[in-house]
């Protein structure tokens, strides 16, 4: 049977950073199903060609009936920041498990073995050929500088399981997302509320321009696993491109509000939300991020979208 990828089953799908790669997913031609858990929520901001399934990542059984005739899999998985450490399900841990375990299922099914325990399979004999995630290239300051977060050991924990599946995977590490400055928090009326002093430039990526390399990554599959440091052609500090954003934005004028970091630390120790948002900047604006790989924009495509359109364009 051909080893093509027509089939694209996505978890995350109508997340900040999953609607822009169902939309490119969409516009390259691939089939698409995302598991969602309200269908007129979702019907509003995908694609109308999107097939939607209900379910949950804490039920297997939707998981499989969502992977029924899939070729592969995108997971947009994340740790939200009202989640606490403990918490019983995770899903950027918890919910990757249960796919894999039902991926790892639906397999062996179609190698003919017995005993699936109503894993669901592909009605016409297909396996799912790969595994694809997202995960970040800030998560490598783990450990740095006496930084040691949770969140990050968690996606240090993905990233192993999915190198351990018993599938082909894709692993996508992007720096910073354009979509940060309105859709992230970054934006608060008319104000742009940066945390800290930011001293390493970033890559800024557009979610579109991620969502194109994603797409073009399943055109390039074969038996391998696939690792890809995603970036964009800019490279500023939070605080640069905040002024790039501002002078570029046209829905009013904007003004910079900073914030010590020793504030909102203080403010974390009692609010769970300030807490994540504490640590992931402290890891933003600290972490040296590598210049970029030119040999994945050859494969991949380069990146199109600058700052300053996308300011524009909201």
């Amino acid at each position: 049977m051909e080893d093509i990828i027509r089939k694209i089953t996505v978890f995350g799908a109508t997340g900040m950073l999953g609607r822009p790669v169902v939309r490119e997913l969409v516009n390259d031609g691939y089939d698409v199903t995302a598991m969602v858990r309200d269908t007129g929520r979702a019907a509003s901001k995908l694609p109308e060609k999107v097939t939607l399934k209900v379910g949950d990542l804490v039920n297997k059984e939707d998981i499989a009936a969502a992977l029924e005739g899939a070729d592969a899999v995108y997971l947009n998985l994340s740790t939200r920041p009202d989640v606490k450490k403990h918490d019983t399900f995770i899903a950027e841990r918890d919910g990757l498990e249960n796919v894999l375990e039902v991926v790892g299922k639906i397999n062996r099914k179609d190698d003919g073995s017995s005993n699936t325990e109503n894993a669901g399979g592909n009605a016409d004999g297909r396996k799912i050929r790969r595994v694809a995630a997202i995960s970040s290239l800030v998560q490598r300051y783990q450990g740095s500088n006496g930084f040691n977060w949770w969140v990050f050991e968690i996606k240090r924990w993905a990233e192993k399981m999915l190198m351990e599946a018993s599938v082909p995977v894709t692993i996508f590490y992007p720096s910073s997302f354009m979509e940060t400055m309105d859709q992230g928090g970054i934006l608060q009326g008319q104000r742009l509320m940066l945390v800290g002093k930011s001293r390493q430039p970033m890559h800024f990526i557009a979610g579109a321009d991620y969502g194109r390399m994603v797409a073009e990554s399943f055109r390039h599959h074969d038996s391998s696993d696939q690792f890809y440091d995603i970036q964009g052609t800019e490279a500023l500090t939070f605080g640069d491109a905040a002024l790039e954003f501002i002078k570029n934005y046209r829905r009013g004028p904007l003004k910079i509000t900073r914030v010590p970091m020793w504030l909102i630390k203080m403010m974390g120790a009692v609010n769970g939300e300030v807490h994540y948002l504490a640590h992931i900047m402290e890891a933003m604006n600290n972490h040296p991020e590598s210049e970029p790989d030119d040999s994945v924009w050859k494969k991949l495509g380069r990146p199109k979208v600058r700052l300053a359109e996308y300011a524009r364009r909201l």
